[in-house]
């Protein structure tokens, strides 16, 4: 199909364009409590067209742009009318001018996962067996999962030369964790790998189910105050998506953030762990073809290398090194269970938790905290977190232990002095 693109796009007179085809095929399993309720399997062919339009007007030179999906069973006539119509919107697309990314071409990289290493029949079994390890609570269980396996095969081709390919595998889902006693209560759980660790995937949900019991447990909110607070599991990766978007090219581009090569964006005055995060991603090439390689982002609190649109990456005068969809933030010394010490406040569940780039503020309802209080653990529910991250980036502890999910790989939990919690 991308040679009869090419063709199409080529009988317009089109020299400018990115072109890519993703083959994806997914097994899917649904289950009730550790029953399989239904299976289902998924195969798709997707085709992406980015035409690219240079024009003058009035003296200013512009680069529009205009996407369109097509597909294998469009006509030899569909597909050249999609194209030209696309070529026609582009130029009502004013952008400065901008080229291409430079080409490259690379054989096709396979990239290493146990999850390519049997069949994906076989894989999707491990990964439910993994589910279902520690399902053994007299009180607690996995009340319904849903588990997906994918496999995707993509190429991408561009008019400045680019011809690339891989293949990938992937595995998401997410599970209800149940815990009937005082009441009968339920708690949301998900993960995504793109290496499976089935320990891992087991102890995650044996915390899921431990939890949920620990909410069965909480009535009281905490009292409204100051508090050292340890955030955990994916609201730590939320949390650090603060660094990953002032430090795209969009955002510094527009002026939405203030981040420059060099800067202190950690703060002056580090106190606590100094931050070291590496851009990682997913992909071996991003949808424009640019190579990802691992780039240092931070080191030290220090900005390093800023990633984004390659669009906005030449308005800025920088080599496009791509988008990145995950990052790894390297540990601290201190062991999750020594953070936990008298006074301090471990939010293990929050209704919603949420880090507001533009400015630095995050906040969430607490649906489940831990209080330490000597050798009493008090179990909490209710109330509100909010702060903002240039009130507590300089004196972040970061935990030994790490934790995966996609392509972020962060610790299992931070811990933030200084907390304004309202509570009862």
């Amino acid at each position: 199909m991308i040679e009869n693109i090419l063709e199409a796009l080529a009988k317009n007179n089109i020299n400018k364009y990115i072109v890519s085809s993703m083959e994806e095929e997914t097994l899917e399993l649904y289950l009730i409590k550790k029953k399989v309720d239904m299976s289902r399997k998924k195969h798709v062919n997707l085709y992406s067209v980015n035409v690219l339009r240079d024009f003058d007007e009035e003296g200013v030179e512009y680069t529009g742009n205009s996407e369109v999906a097509v597909y294998d069973t469009m006509s030899d006539d569909e597909l050249n009318d999609a194209i030209k119509d696309a070529y026609f919107s582009a130029g009502f697309v004013k952008n400065k001018r901008y080229a291409v990314p430079k080409g490259v071409k690379r054989e096709k990289v396979i990239k290493k996962s146990s999850l390519s290493e049997k069949s994906m029949k076989e894989i999707i079994l491990k990964i439910k067996d993994a589910l279902y390890k520690y399902d053994n609570f007299e009180k607690g269980l996995i009340n319904s999962a849903e588990i997906f396996l994918t496999r995707i095969d993509k190429r991408i081709v561009s008019s400045s030369g680019t011809d690339v390919s891989y293949r990938l595998y992937k595995t998401q889902g997410e599970f209800i964790t149940q815990w009937v006693d005082k009441n009968d209560v339920e708690t949301y759980n998900s993960f995504s790998y793109e290496d499976l660790n089935e320990e891992e995937l087991s102890l995650l949900v044996k915390e899921g189910i431990t939890n949920t019991g620990y909410r069965d447990e909480a009535e009281e909110a905490p009292d409204t105050g100051k508090y050292n607070v340890i955030l955990t599991d994916n609201n730590v990766i939320e949390f650090f998506k603060y660094y990953f978007v002032k430090a795209d090219t969009s955002m510094i581009y527009q002026k939405y953030s203030d981040f420059k090569l060099g800067d202190k964006v950690q703060g002056e005055d580090i106190k606590g762990d100094k931050l070291n995060i590496t851009l990682k991603a997913s992909t071996p090439f991003s949808d424009d073809g640019i190579e990802l390689k691992e780039r240092e982002m931070l080191k030290d609190g220090v900005l390093k290398n800023i990633a984004g649109s390659f669009k906005f990456a030449q308005y800025l005068g920088l080599e496009p090194i791509g988008e990145y969809d995950g990052g790894y933030v390297r540990g601290g010394n201190i062991q999750v269970k020594d953070l936990f010490l008298d006074g301090k406040l471990e939010i293990l569940r929050f209704s919603d938790f949420q880090m507001d780039a533009l400015t630095g503020d995050f906040a969430g309802e607490i649906r489940l905290a831990l209080l330490k209080k000597g050798d009493k653990v008090i179990k909490l529910t209710g109330g509100s977190l909010a702060a903002n991250i240039k009130d507590v980036q300089n004196n972040i502890t970061l935990s030994k232990e790490m934790q995966n999910f996609g392509a972020f790989t962060v610790p299992k939990a931070i811990k933030l002095r200084d907390v304004e919690i309202s509570g009862k």
